[in-house]
């Protein structure tokens, strides 16, 4: 069910899931809300959203503990920002200098410097 954010009127976020208890026309129904000061409350069809139960196989657990990397990238400062370390890409030899040959005639487009544009 739709309701407004406690402290915050004109917003708004889903909460649930609720029982629907009885439907009073075609567009209005009773939900059954236990865990608020009005524990009934009429509500137009677009203020509901049908609950869908998560299949447990991708419920991720949340922990805390620290997770390691089996290995890490880590970027060769010996080759300058216009070089391209091919070894990440499966170019061709032709691919790879049409993409260099493009990286550098536009060079102001794609820059590793973010900038605004002009417009």
């Amino acid at each position: 069910m739709l309701l407004p954010i406690l402290g915050h009127p004109l917003q708004a976020k889903f909460h649930g899931p609720y029982l629907v208890k009885q439907q009073l026309g075609p567009v209005d129904y009773v939900i059954a809300k236990p865990d608020r000061r009005k524990t009934k409350r009429v509500c137009h069809v677009n203020l509901l959203k049908k609950y869908h139960e998560r299949d447990p196989r991708f419920v991720t657990c949340i922990t805390t503990e620290p997770v390691s990397l089996l290995h890490e990238i880590v970027p060769d400062e010996s080759k300058t920002d216009a070089t391209m370390d091919n070894t990440l890409l499966s170019l061709s030899p032709e691919e790879q200098v049409e993409l260099n040959d493009l990286l550098a005639e536009f060079a102001d487009v794609f820059s590793d410097i973010p900038g605004k544009p002009t417009l």
